[in-house]
């Protein structure tokens, strides 16, 4: 008679956030985190002075691979050790300038605003490199490893802001 053993497959949870950085050693270590995590990884990533990446919708494949990380009671985390290859990836994900606004018209554009950016047959979030006399120098925001385009004002939309409450 054969037994049969009932292997349960592990569940990742989806990741929220990476937590990253070197060791005192100088050795590279990555981690994700659940959305049900994020305040104690970042309690954590203080503590162990570490770089936090919030998985954007066009990270959540790539920050899968990574190996998920454990929040202990006293507030430390484990985070463990990647190769250098991924370290890098991070690194250059990690050093795309946050959007600082949204602008209110086409005259109004200006560096660090978030609008949209046609590439081929798709429209992608692209942030505001500078506007010489409206030409746009974008960088994807979710792609940082591409190169910079040039648009003409007139060829971006701009993103509806938020109502404010009155």
């Amino acid at each position: 008679m054969s037994s049969k053993t009932n292997v349960k497959a592990e569940i990742k949870p989806a990741p929220a956030v990476i937590v990253f950085g070197t060791d005192q050693d100088g050795k590279p270590r990555a981690a994700t985190f659940s959305s049900e995590q994020v305040k104690l990884a970042i309690k954590a990533a203080q503590l162990m002075n570490l770089q936090i990446l919030t998985v954007v919708p066009a990270l959540k494949d790539w920050a899968a691979h990574l190996p998920v990380g454990r929040i202990y009671s006293s507030g430390h985390g484990f985070v463990p050790s990647i190769n250098a290859d991924t370290f890098d990836q991070l690194t250059e994900l990690s050093n795309v300038p946050p959007a600082t606004g949204l602008p209110t018209n086409w005259e109004d554009i200006k560096e660090g605003h978030l609008v949209i950016a046609r590439e081929e047959a798709t429209w992608f979030e692209a942030i505001v490199v500078s506007n010489e006399g409206g030409m746009l120098t974008l960088q994807w925001r979710d792609y940082p490893r591409q190169a910079n385009v040039v648009r003409h004002t007139s060829a971006v939309a701009l993103l509806n802001p938020s109502p404010t409450e009155t």
